[in-house]
C-alpha cells in the first residue's frame, strides 16, 4: 500500500485529505503537524470583533483524522532523506510526501523588534493578540488584504488606528473602485492611513514614522511573508524568494515530494501568499494525489487569479469584487460569514 505522508495541516492538505478520504484508494494517508488543532485565518478579522469565539476557527485534527482514516501524529519536522520524513516523533517513510509548512511574517529592519505582532504563523498572530487585549492604539504595518481587513476590525472594535504603508497606495493589487469603497469605510471608522512612510523604530509605547514618535500601545506586522527557516535546510531547490520551487503540479525538485500552500512558489505561475489561493489547491491537490496512486500521468494545473474576493470593513459588512465587479453591504458580509463558517464546518467530526 502507498504511503502517503502530510507535513503541515494548512487548508490545502486539508481539503484534499477530506477528498481523498472518499476515493477508496489503496494508500494509507498519515498527517504530520507541529499541534492537534489548526485555525482558519479568514475569520480572524471577526474574532477581533467579537463575532466569533476562538472555538469558531479552531479545527481539531485528531477528530478530523479519525473520521478521513487518516493517521495522526503530533510532532514537528526535523529533515528529509532518502524517503524518510525526519520528525520529533522518530523516522517516517514514505512513497509522496506534501509539504504545507505555511510561512513565517516578512518583518524587515525595526519590525523584527519582539514587540512587533506578527501576521504569521497563525499561533503567534493570537498569541500576540491576546497579549495586546487591553492595548487602545494600535499601528496596522502593511496595507494588504489582511492588514487593511485587521485595522478595520480593531477601529469597529473601538481602537485606535493608524494603519501603515510603504508603497503609494493600500490594496495595490485591487481594482479603483474596491480601493475607492474600502478608503471610505477606513475614514469612517477613524482609521488613519499612512502611505509612503516607512516604520524607522519601534518604541516601548510608539514607533517611529516620517521623523516622529506616534502612540503605539500594540505593532502588527503585515508586511508579507517569508519562508520559515526548515525551508532553508531541506534538500530541495529553492525559488529567488526562498521558497520552495514548484511547477504546475505542485512538483518539487524532488519526484517524492511536492509542496503546496505558502511555503511553495510556483516557477512559471507564482500566486500571492494568501489562504484563498491555498483553499483553491486544496482540490487539485487531491486529484494529483490520485494519479500519483494510479499511476497515470500528472494533471498540470492553473490556478485561478481572479476569483471572489471578500473583505470585512467591520460591523458585519464587507466589499466584494469578482471579475471586475465590485459591491459592498451587509449582505456581502453574510455571504463571507457562510462561507467562513462552512468551512470550518466541513472538517468537523
Amino acid at each position: 500500500m502507498r504511503q502517503i505522508l502530510f507535513a503541515g495541516a494548512g487548508h490545502a492538505s486539508l481539503i484534499a485529505l477530506d477528498i481523498l478520504s472518499r476515493r477508496g484508494l489503496p494508500a494509507s494517508f498519515t498527517l504530520v503537524s507541529s499541534g492537534t488543532t489548526t485555525h482558519y485565518s479568514g475569520m480572524v478579522p471577526g474574532h477581533i470583533e467579537g463575532i466569533y469565539g476562538a472555538d469558531a476557527m479552531t479545527i481539531a485534527l485528531p477528530p478530523f483524522c479519525a473520521r478521513a482514516g487518516v493517521r495522526f501524529i503530533s510532532a514537528d519536522l526535523l529533515g528529509l532523506g532518502g524517503g524518510i520524513a525526519h520528525t520529533t516523533a522518530g523516522a517516517l517513510p514514505y512513497d509522496d510526501l506534501v509539504l504545507n509548512l505555511g510561512a513565517i511574517a516578512h518583518r524587515p529592519g525595526p519590525l523584527a523588534h519582539p514587540r512587533a505582532i506578527p501576521a504569521k504563523p497563525f499561533p503567534a498572530l493570537m498569541a500576540g493578540l491576546s497579549e495586546a487585549a487591553g492595548a487602545k492604539t494600535f499601528a496596522v504595518v502593511g496595507g494588504g488584504a489582511a492588514g487593511v481587513e485587521v485595522a478595520l476590525a480593531l477601529a469597529a472594535s473601538g481602537r485606535t488606528v493608524r494603519l501603515i504603508e510603504r508603497g503609494n497606495q493600500i490594496l495595490p493589487t485591487f481594482p479603483n473602485r474596491f480601493r475607492r469603497l474600502v478608503a471610505r469605510h477606513l475614514a469612517r471608522r477613524g482609521v488613519t492611513v499612512e502611505t509612503g512612510a516607512a516604520v524607522e523604530d519601534v518604541g516601548a509605547t510608539d514607533l517611529l514614522l516620517r521623523g516622529a514618535r506616534v502612540p503605539a500601545d500594540a505593532v502588527l506586522a503585515f508586511t508579507g511573508a517569508a519562508p520559515p527557516p526548515l525551508v532553508a535546510d531541506l534538500p530541495l531547490l529553492r525559488a529567488d524568494d526562498g521558497f520552495l520551487a514548484i511547477d504546475a503540479g505542485f512538483q518539487t525538485s524532488n519526484p517524492s515530494v511536492l509542496a503546496v500552500g505558502d511555503v511553495a512558489t510556483n516557477i512559471p505561475d507564482p500566486r500571492p501568499k494568501a489562504g484563498v489561493f491555498a483553499v483553491r489547491q486544496g482540490p487539485l491537490l487531491a486529484q494529483t494525489i490520485e494519479a500519483r496512486v494510479k499511476g497515470a500521468p500528472p494533471p498540470h494545473h492553473r490556478i485561478q487569479r481572479r476569483g471572489l474576493v471578500l473583505l470585512s470593513t467591520g460591523a458585519r459588512s464587507a466589499v466584494g469584487t469578482r471579475n471586475g465587479l465590485t459591491l459592498e453591504g451587509r449582505a456581502l458580509w453574510r455571504l463571507k460569514d457562510r462561507l467562513d463558517r462552512a468551512f470550518v464546518t466541513r472538517f468537523l467530526p
